[in-house]
């Protein structure tokens, strides 16, 4: 999903997106139990006007801050909730950097508990915690992992001027099988994934 910077002009409304972002994060605080049971896994994504659309921008650093704290609280809201069901989960953060609107907060449970696997970051960086000065960040274990978007060549019918391009801009190109078909995997960079769970004693 294409994501694009914020807008640097000041934001229209402020105090309007102050309650969208509380009005959210209500909505979300409690864990559907029912929904979960029945599927395993279960997430929440920051559906907020005109951030999340068709073409994704990514909020001014001050929101993002607002932002990532309300996703912090549902977080801790979520960790009781399963603590409650007394069997083991995956419940993580995941706050993409720079794309920050796709950042989101995923649980899985039962046969989803491996579900979801991230490639390490290809190059070693320090989580961004001056980048969004929340104290309670320091609270959690992060991982880095690689924000990618993956073409194929077959599966995705990729014209040759276009898998020129991914030839020059992708940071791997692997062979594998579909179906038993042969593929050709474009990985392209597109940021950083920290995975963050809340540490343990």
């Amino acid at each position: 999903m294409k994501t694009v910077p914020g807008n640097k002009k000041k934001i229209r409304g402020w105090k309007r997106q102050l309650r969208s972002v509380e009005q959210w994060k209500q909505q979300n605080l409690e864990l559907d139990i029912e929904h979960l049971l029945k599927h395993n896994r279960d997430y929440v994504k920051i559906w907020i006007d005109p951030w999340y659309r068709l073409i994704r921008r990514n909020p001014p650093v001050w929101l993002s801050r607002i932002m990532l704290k309300a996703l912090v609280e549902i977080y801790h809201s979520w960790n009781k909730t399963l603590i409650s069901l007394g069997e083991p989960y995956y419940l993580r953060i995941w706050l993409f950097d720079p794309n920050f609107i796709n950042s989101q907060v995923v649980v899985a449970i039962r046969d989803c508990l491996d579900f979801y696997k991230f490639n390490e970051g290809i190059n070693a960086k320090s989580f961004p915690q001056e980048k969004y000065q929340l104290e309670q960040l320091t609270d959690f274990h992060w991982k880095q992992c690689i924000d990618e978007t993956i073409y194929f060549k077959n599966i995705d019918e990729l014209e040759e001027e276009f898998i020129t391009k991914l030839t020059k801009k992708a940071y791997a190109i692997e062979e594998t099988t579909i179906d038993n078909k042969p593929d050709t995997m474009y990985k392209i960079y597109e940021g950083e994934i920290w995975e963050g769970s809340i540490k343990t004693l």
